[in-house]
């Protein structure tokens, strides 16, 4: 090969350096992304709600059994509140970080400055269950059906159920609002409702109990916000490495909980109370297959909320965007970083 001519060494040199320098800037500053995403986090000292006793939030248990928290520079503490509770916790600042569900929408809709950052459980997943003579939905007319409290979970997953089956509730189907799934659990066996709707270790113990399954709510695919995760527009302001913190656990909890069954059956037991091999493993299953990779918020799920709200109380909410109503900037800033990929999260 001939050899360049002093002109050309010249011009072929600055260009490969040019090249490589370009190159290593764009190694450098995914690199520096990589790192500078959520750094120290402003508050170490954390309280995060949940409302209820479900495998639901197994991923949540996960991430603190397993250190997964303090990996990331977080002491948590938990409290369990019920869903109204727990939103209005939120709302004052008493709580760091919610997985309180839909409350949230009502109290944004009332003027509070609340936004959801991520989810891991974005559809309805319960079951419906009714006393040993009721076999069908159908048989549900004109009698009672137990759920949580107005509009939670529970609540549009009831409704929503009733719908898909040609019932109108409060019409054809009166609903009593017994706080807990428990007691929701309890006013079926005990005869004081017809039926009503329940999350799993409860639908293990409803088919112990002989109750009858009405309705695999999670195969019926309704959107739905169940686990998902908030604070306030100011604290997110105030502590953004405090929130890419907690995401990150929360996104290896998932991740942990997905590929250990055993990991996260050991927290469902802690927390949901199981010593029952049989009802572990049910719970597990049950919730499992619908733990969100992605943890981003979906616009379609918020748009569903809408819909089950009172149309009386709230008559603005489907005229409303959705994307008011949550913050995504925190996993996608994760997602462009390369952190899930890192992870080897499938998103």
């Amino acid at each position: 090969m001939a050899s360049l001519n002093p002109v050309c060494r010249i011009r072929y040199g600055q260009w490969l350096s040019v090249l490589l320098g370009s190159m290593f800037a764009v190694v450098s500053s995914e690199c520096l992304a990589a790192s500078e995403v959520g750094g120290k986090p402003e508050k170490s000292d954390v309280v995060v709600v949940y409302t209820q006793p479900s495998g639901g939030f197994t991923p949540v248990w996960v991430a603190y059994e397993a250190g997964l928290f303090k990996k990331y520079g977080l002491n948590v503490k938990f409290q369990v509140l019920n869903p109204q509770v727990a939103a209005q916790a939120v709302v004052a600042g008493e709580v760091d970080f919610s997985t309180a569900g839909s409350e949230l929408i009502s109290a944004r809709l009332k003027g509070a400055r609340v936004k959801y950052f991520g989810g891991t459980l974005q559809q309805l997943i319960f079951q419906m269950w009714g006393v040993k003579e009721i076999t069908s939905i159908q048989q549900l007319r004109g009698k009672t059906v137990a759920a949580t409290t107005p509009r939670a979970a529970v609540d549009a997953a009831t409704r929503e159920t009733l719908k898909k089956n040609g019932i109108i509730p409060d019409k054809e189907v009166s609903i009593l609002y017994v706080q807990t799934v428990p007691a929701v659990l309890i006013s079926i066996i005990t005869g004081k409702t017809a039926a009503g709707t329940l999350s799993a270790p409860n639908t293990l113990k409803a088919r112990e109990a002989g109750l009858n399954l009405l309705a695999d709510i999670g195969r019926l695919n309704i959107p739905g916000i169940q686990v998902t995760y908030s604070a306030t527009e100011s604290y997110l302001k105030r502590n953004p490495n405090t929130t890419y913190a907690f995401l990150k656990a929360i996104a290896e909890g998932v991740l942990l909980a997905k590929t250990d069954p055993s990991v996260a059956k050991k927290a469902i037991a802690k927390y949901a109370k199981i010593d029952d091999p049989k009802m572990l493993d049910g719970t597990y299953d049950a919730f499992a297959p619908y733990w969100d990779n992605s943890l981003a918020v979906r616009p379609e799920v918020i748009r569903a909320q809408f819909d089950y709200l009172d149309e009386k109380e709230f008559p603005a909410a489907r005229n409303t965007d959705p994307r008011e109503f949550f913050d995504n900037s925190f996993v996608e800033n994760l997602e462009k970083a390369g952190f899930f990929k890192g992870l080897g999260l499938r998103r």
